[in-house]
């Protein structure tokens, strides 16, 4: 039964904010501007990580993102011809995702659950958990369940925001605070993760070819790029 919880508190804390602004979930100059614009890294991240061919195209490649929201990130996946599968334990957000990708005729199915529900019988090719992590309580169950998931060789990415000084005064006090470009309340910096902390779950749970890669947010631009240093916000990959 704890672990079964556990689980199910991965988006839990964070449900009541995003409640707020379900209805913001594709406005991009509202409260998920910074997302809209992080899809340029991370779609050319997914890419760049799949190794194919044809870099225009996911056509055969089944895609879960977990923590989906909105469908801000499935959406451009689907129009690189991904299968793609999202699941959100908000309820709201999943309307506003179900919505707007009837609205864009964009094939997508959205299921409102978390990673705990699905049978370990349903593998996909990638995983995807942007911006998650850090809501969770345990994350070494979530990335055991997440690699009951996926299938051999299958590819595990995802964003989160390292746990140091820096993270703190620009995730929290400024971002959510001073600037106002993410809904207040929305992090907690107990539950950030540092990358050393991270790697050595993943290789507990025998996954390989581990990268990281630092990512910063220039909000004046609006505008995400790939930087050496990971004090802040990192994106990473890993393979079973």
């Amino acid at each position: 039964m704890m672990k079964s919880k556990k689980i199910r508190d991965t988006q839990s804390n964070t449900d009541s904010v995003f409640e707020n602004f379900s209805s913001d979930w594709w406005n991009d100059k509202g409260a998920f501007k910074p997302l809209h614009s992080f899809n340029l890294l991370r779609v050319k991240y997914l890419l760049d990580s799949l190794d194919l061919p044809n870099k225009n195209s996911l056509k055969g490649k089944s895609i879960l993102d977990i923590g989906c929201g909105g469908g801000i990130f499935c959406e451009p996946l689907a129009r690189l011809d991904a299968n793609v599968y999202g699941i959100d334990s908000n309820e709201s957000s999943i309307l506003a995702a179900r919505k707007h990708a009837k609205k864009n005729n964009l094939k997508i199915t959205y299921k409102q659950t978390d990673i705990k529900e699905l049978k370990n019988s349903q593998k996909f090719d990638v995983i995807t958990c942007m911006e998650v992590l850090e809501h969770v309580d345990d994350v070494q169950i979530v990335l055991k369940k997440i690699k009951s998931n996926l299938k051999k060789d299958g590819l595990f990415i995802g964003s989160t925001i390292n746990k140091t000084f820096f993270s703190f005064i620009f995730a929290i006090l400024f971002a959510e605070n001073i600037l106002k470009i993410v809904p207040k309340n929305t992090h907690e910096w107990k539950k950030f993760i540092k990358p050393s902390h991270l790697k050595k779950i993943l290789i507990y749970e025998d996954f390989k070819f581990i990268d990281f890669k630092g990512t910063s947010y220039n909000p004046l631009l609006n505008r995400w790029k790939f930087k050496q240093d990971k004090s802040i916000n990192y994106i990473f990959s890993a393979r079973l």
